[in-house]
């Protein structure tokens, strides 16, 4: 089955991320729709079902909105993010904690309000600090002929070196096996 990334993303909105099975079945109902590959409009516009900048607010569940207030956001951050996310607890509060850094403008614009543009521009300059370049400073592999024997090893560059952490052995390891490790640590140089 082939479509596109703008058709999934438009069924997994439909369906509030219920369900493979779910997107799949509104896919198989919608996918001759003239907008079916379109990309989705942002968040707050009129063009996207269900979750439309001035409907999103009223339309908000209390349920859901005490749900997003217990984790300490307010009535009106919870309205917000739920209008960003077509009424999906779930995906509203992902929303609102990766949003945390400048909340209120995020807010503003999913309801949106006018008079964000000015914060929003700022909050775009704060979040380019340029190009991302990382070093691997560590990374966790396997031991063993399978997942069911053996164990889990941790290697960690320390002074230039790659010293191995096995257990209550520490050592240097002069070829580490860099590709086969399952989870790698980075971190940022410094600009």
């Amino acid at each position: 089955m082939g479509f596109s990334e703008n058709g999934a993303r438009r069924a997994a909105l439909a369906v509030s991320n219920s369900s493979p099975e779910a997107a799949t079945e509104w896919v198989f109902a919608h996918m001759e729709d003239a907008d079916f590959n379109d990309p989705l409009p942002p968040p707050g516009s009129s063009g996207q079902a269900g979750g439309g900048g001035g409907g999103g607010g009223p339309e908000a569940s209390p349920e859901a909105i005490e749900m997003l207030s217990a984790m300490g956001f307010t009535e009106r951050q919870a309205r917000g993010a739920l209008a960003a996310t077509g009424g999906a607890v779930e995906r509203a509060a992902d929303w609102l904690f990766s949003r945390t850094d400048d909340l209120e403008s995020a807010v503003a614009a999913a309801l949106g309000e006018g008079g964000g543009g000015g914060g929003g521009g700022g909050a775009a300059a704060a979040e380019d600090d340029g190009p991302g370049e990382y070093d691997l400073v560590g990374f966790i592999s396997h031991m063993g002929s399978n997942t069911s024997c053996g164990h889990y090893v941790c290697h960690l560059k320390k002074d230039g070196r790659w010293v191995l952490h096995n257990d209550r052995k520490v050592a240097v390891s002069e070829a580490p096996p860099l590709e086969l490790g399952y989870i790698y640590c980075f971190r940022r140089r410094d600009a």
